[in-house]
């Protein structure tokens, strides 16, 4: 009978936790479009840098692939970039049909500088916590990750 209470008073917590990361992404996702709007980059630009950043020299079909958006779109946001300075297209030798996007170093800074000023709004977000809090909310924020790295690599 326990397990069975526990469950019913579970449900309701489990469900505010889900509108919190709900709400948080959707306010993470505001703070991101204000600072890229104030750097003149586009959110799937942000993304493609994010990507060849982490992922290094991708293909322009990786990159389409990986947001989920047609050729031509794609080919749009890396002239885009490409005309500001942050990515560049290279044909590499073992592959002389494909063009790669590389991230430049005036692209890498800009990306910086965004995470940067991104970092800095959680800091100032999360700074009256007390360590102890902190402790508690690194330790449960790190479980969800592994478990949402867990379903991404079964799916």
């Amino acid at each position: 009978m326990k397990n069975v209470s526990r469950t019913i008073t579970e449900v309701p917590e489990r469900a505010v936790l889900v509108g919190n990361f709900k709400g948080m992404t959707d306010d993470v996702m505001i703070w991101r479009y204000k600072l890229l709007r104030d750097e003149g980059i586009t959110r799937p630009g942000l993304f493609l840098m994010h990507f060849v950043s982490k992922k290094g020299p991708l293909k322009l079909t990786d990159c389409s692939l990986s947001l989920g958006v047609s050729k031509p779109t794609i080919t749009k946001i890396v002239d885009n970039l490409e005309k500001d300075g942050y990515v560049k297209r290279k044909k590499e030798l073992g592959d002389r049909r494909s063009y790669y996007v590389h991230l430049t170093d005036r692209g890498k800074g800009r990306l910086d500088t965004i995470n940067k000023q991104l970092e800095d709004v959680f800091h100032s977000a999360t700074k009256e916590l007390k360590i102890e809090e902190v402790r508690m909310l690194n330790s449960s924020i790190a479980l969800i990750r592994d478990k949402l790295v867990s379903i991404q690599s079964t799916n």
